[in-house]
C-alpha cells in the first residue's frame, strides 16, 4: 500500500513539476523584418516590452532583401515575419502554412524620380527604368495601379528589383530612373538632393495595406503569447503615433537608431515626419475588405493569384483584447 501511495505521489509531483515548467517556458518568436520604417512597431515593441513579456521571446531577425526573409520563412528558420503583403499571399497560394495576425502599418512609401530628370506625373515614367522591392511586392501593384491613371501599365515600364537598402546607390549611379520603395529610402535621397518624391503611396491609394504581420501555423498552438504579442504590437503603434505629434519621433528614433537598423535619428524623424501622415500605425486590424483590395490590384498587376482570404486571415483571438491592456 505504501508503495502504490508513493508512486501515486511521485507521480502528482511530476505533473505538478511538469506544468509549471510548460507555464514558464516562453514561444520563441524568431521573426523576420527588413530596415525600413514600415517595421517599427516590431522594433518599439521589442525595445520597450520584451524583457516584460510572460509568455513569448521575441528574436528580430534583420534581412536585406525579401527573397532571402521569404525563403527563411518557407524553410522555418524563422517562424514569423513582418511582410510584403502580395509576398505573403504568393507563399500562402504556395502551400506555406502562415496566416496573417496584423498589419504592420498602413500607406508609407513614395515613388521617388531622379532630380536631374523631368518627370512631374505618370505618363514621363513611360519607358524608364524604376526600381521596385520585389517583383510581389505592394509596391508594384501601387505603380501599376498609377501607371493606369495615366493610361499606362507596368508593361510600359521597365521594372527593375533592387534591394531596398541599395536604392539610392543605384539612383546615384544612373542605373535607375526612379525607385518605389518604404521610407526613409525616399525622404533620405530627397534630403541628399539625389532624388524628388514623384508621388506618395496614400495619395495613389488612400489607407492602404502594405506590410503585414505573418506566423506560421505552429505559433498559432500558443494563443496566450500570440496576444501579449500583438497587443504590445498595438501599443507600440499607438506609441509612434503620439510620439510624431509630442515630440517630433525622437524617442522612436532614440529607441530604434544605430540599434535595429543602420539609419541614423535624424533619418527615422525624417522618414516619419515628411509628411507627418506619411506612414499610419493606427488600425492594424486585418481587414478583409482591406486585403482583397490589396489582391485584387496584385492580381490586375499580375503578380499574384487569388487566394481564400477567409483562410489566410487568423481572426480567432477576441477582438476586445487587441486593445491595451492598460486601456
Amino acid at each position: 500500500m505504501k508503495k502504490i501511495v508513493f508512486n501515486l505521489f511521485s507521480c502528482l509531483l511530476i505533473i505538478l513539476l511538469t506544468g509549471c515548467y510548460q507555464h514558464e517556458e516562453k514561444l520563441q518568436l524568431k521573426v523576420g523584418y527588413l530596415p525600413i520604417l514600415d517595421h517599427l512597431t516590431l522594433l518599439v515593441s521589442h525595445a520597450q516590452d520584451n524583457d516584460k513579456f510572460e509568455y513569448v521571446d521575441v528574436q528580430p531577425k534583420l534581412f536585406k532583401k525579401w527573397n532571402e526573409m521569404a525563403g527563411a520563412l518557407k524553410a522555418g528558420a524563422i517562424n514569423a515575419a513582418f511582410i510584403l503583403s502580395p509576398l505573403a499571399m504568393d507563399l500562402f497560394e504556395q502551400g506555406v502554412d502562415i496566416h496573417v495576425v496584423l498589419l504592420a502599418h498602413r500607406d508609407g512609401s513614395a515613388i521617388t524620380v531622379r532630380k536631374d530628370l523631368v518627370i512631374d506625373s505618370a505618363i514621363d515614367l513611360r519607358g524608364r527604368t524604376i526600381a521596385i522591392p520585389d517583383k510581389k511586392a505592394t509596391h508594384t501593384a501601387l505603380l501599376n495601379q498609377y501607371l493606369l491613371e495615366s493610361g499606362l501599365s507596368l508593361k510600359d515600364v521597365i521594372p527593375k528589383v533592387i534591394a531596398p537598402p541599395n536604392m539610392m546607390k543605384a539612383m546615384q549611379l544612373n542605373k535607375i530612373d526612379a525607385f518605389i520603395v518604404a521610407e526613409p529610402f525616399g525622404a533620405k535621397a530627397q534630403k541628399e538632393g539625389i532624388g524628388k518624391i514623384l508621388k506618395l503611396t496614400k495619395d495613389i491609394l488612400p489607407h492602404h495595406v502594405e506590410c503585414i504581420v505573418v506566423v506560421n501555423h505552429e505559433v498559432l498552438q500558443y494563443p496566450l503569447a500570440l496576444q501579449e504579442w500583438l497587443n504590445s504590437l498595438i501599443n507600440a503603434g499607438q506609441f509612434i503615433e503620439q510620439d510624431k505629434l509630442e515630440n517630433r519621433a525622437q524617442r522612436v528614433a532614440q529607441m530604434t537608431a544605430k540599434i535595429y537598423f543602420p539609419h541614423s535619428e535624424e533619418t527615422v524623424e525624417m522618414g516619419l515626419l515628411n509628411p507627418i501622415d506619411r506612414i499610419s500605425f493606427a488600425d492594424l486590424r486585418p481587414k478583409l475588405k482591406d486585403l482583397k483590395t490589396i489582391m485584387d490590384i496584385s492580381i490586375q498587376a499580375g503578380i499574384i493569384k487569388r487566394i481564400d482570404l477567409s483562410a489566410f486571415i487568423y481572426d480567432a483571438l477576441d477582438e476586445n483584447n487587441l486593445t491595451s491592456p492598460t486601456q
